[in-house]
């Protein structure tokens, strides 16, 4: 008679290698549990990285409405609408953009908020860039 039949536990703590219902139990507690949460630090120091980066997108924007209202005033002119809606689309690009990427992929682990913030970043610049070309026309 082997020793798992006579009902020695193996060498292992706390677990009996002869139980099946007991192996079972644990396994199905490992999957059940909460996944493994990245560590804090490396995506805290990434989203204030690019925090700042967008940020300055946010403050060429500002800089862009307010050198705009200048030229109006020193013209004569008020801004039309139009000006209006593409310098508000502009403001408001950059926040949108890096709450909705820090939202989507915080899960994800570090790599993977950088990937999607870098995105986000150059899709903020590209319309930042496009949104010039238009008040300019």
């Amino acid at each position: 008679m082997s020793w798992l039949a006579a009902g020695r536990s193996c060498s292992c703590p706390g677990l009996s290698c002869w139980d099946p219902d007991e192996l079972r139990r644990r396994r199905a507690g490992r999957r059940e549990s909460a996944p493994h949460a990245a560590p804090a630090t490396p995506l805290l120091a990434g989203a204030i990285c690019f925090g700042v980066a967008f940020a300055w997108d946010l403050v060429e924007a500002v800089a862009t409405l307010v050198a705009l209202l200048a030229f109006a005033a020193a013209a004569g002119h008020p801004l039309n609408s139009y000006a209006w809606i593409v310098l508000g689309a502009g403001i408001l690009a950059p926040p949108a953009l890096y709450v909705t990427s820090l939202a989507l992929a915080w899960r994800l682990g570090a790599l993977r908020l950088a990937a999607v913030l870098a995105a986000a970043l150059a899709t903020s610049a590209c319309l930042a860039l496009t949104l010039e070309a238009l008040l300019r026309a």
